[in-house]
């Protein structure tokens, strides 16, 4: 038996466990299960992170981490903006085994940042890309979620379709967006990601379910609302453009480089009692005014965002997935083997004036 089969051998009697708290998250660990799937390895996802399992995958740290082998994910492309460069300063990766980024600016971030213990695992973080979007890059697994999709929700995506798709709906600002749309004559698709309705986002849910209730008897003629469930990555095989507030779609829209515009004086309320903001665009984001929106959209329907940008975001599009697969596998063989491997990022050390002022302050 060859030293790659007896590996296999050992994985098929391991307990593999995804763990996921909605289908955006279980999105991510899609792929990679389909490839234990052909391989006939068995797995199984769960939202109970406190499960026992021999190797797990998380998207978020449990209080508890409970697996032998345990790998770690970024749970979305724009995750902790507000905190960046260092997002594992609050969100801490030191007690994982092994961890993977999604492209480029995330590996720069991640450097910048590995002076910080929190940011590092106990065997290092590679740059492999985004797993969630591998299908976009295989032509017959993207040509068969096109067909299921069309079927279901009969979109022409020989038509201009504007893709709504907010962080937080609030303020009628879907309204604004249908009233804009209406006016212009193209046809509008409603995405929210809220799945169902939850205690800390009550307000929320009211707000989603007013609005698209409104917006169908505005313009229920060219208006399709997607069920929030649905993978937002099979949009963009129809989508000309989106409209969104601060929501992560900006940096997955550049994987079909769809351009996005966010509205710079919209106001942001996560629920009714916390204090409104103006949306903090994301600087990939084309920024205008809601008086502008219409000329906005008009003027950027038919450009097509930069394909550095893309490429910037997201590494290794369409073998994401196996590259994870290839470096669990030589991980569970050899721990110290990965870090020969192209994709092993390699931290910065702490200078030694930064070791002296923390010794000061322990």
């Amino acid at each position: 038996m060859t030293q790659k089969s007896q590996i296999m051998k050992n994985l098929k009697s391991n307990k593999i466990t995804f763990f996921y708290n909605n289908n955006h998250e279980k999105y991510i660990f899609d792929p990679i299960s389909e490839i234990f799937r052909q391989k006939k390895i068995n797995f199984t996802f769960s939202k109970n992170h406190y499960l026992k399992s021999d190797i797990g995958f998380y998207c978020r740290k449990p209080k508890d981490i409970n697996s032998k082998t345990s790998v770690i994910f970024l749970g979305g492309i724009d995750q902790g903006r507000v905190m960046w460069p260092n997002i594992w300063r609050e969100q801490p990766w030191n007690e994982f085994d092994i961890g993977f980024l999604p492209g480029d600016n995330w590996a720069s971030r991640w450097k910048q940042s590995s002076y910080d213990y929190r940011s590092q695992t106990k065997f290092g973080v590679f740059n492999v890309g985004w797993p969630k979007a591998d299908f976009l890059f295989n032509l017959k697994e993207n040509k068969n979620k096109i067909k299921r999709f069309k079927k279901k929700y009969k979109i022409n995506e020989n038509k201009i379709n504007i893709l709504y798709a907010p962080s937080f709906e609030c303020f009628d600002r879907q309204i604004e967006v249908v009233e804009v749309v209406k006016k212009l004559g193209f046809n509008l698709i409603v995405k929210h990601w809220l799945e169902k309705r939850e205690k800390k986002f009550k307000d929320l849910w009211d707000n989603i379910e007013r609005s698209n209730k409104k917006t169908l008897e505005i313009y229920k003629k060219k208006t399709t609302i997607i069920q929030p469930g649905e993978n937002f990555l099979i949009l963009l095989n129809f989508v000309n453009l989106i409209v969104t507030d601060e929501s992560s779609v900006a940096y997955e829209a550049l994987l079909k480089n769809i351009p996005t515009i966010s509205v710079k004086d919209w106001l942001i309320q996560r629920h009714k009692k916390a204090i409104s903001r103006y949306v903090k665009p994301a600087d990939i984001t084309i920024k205008t005014k809601k008086k502008f929106l219409g000329k906005a959209i008009l003027k950027n329907i038919k450009s097509k965002k930069d394909f550095k940008l893309k490429k910037k975001e997201f590494s290794n599009l369409g073998k994401s997935s196996r590259i994870v697969v290839e470096i669990l596998l030589n991980f569970l063989n050899d721990r110290e083997s990965v870090k020969k491997t192209k994709y092993y990022l390699k931290p910065k050390t702490q200078t030694n004036f930064l070791k002296k002022i923390k010794k000061l302050f322990k």
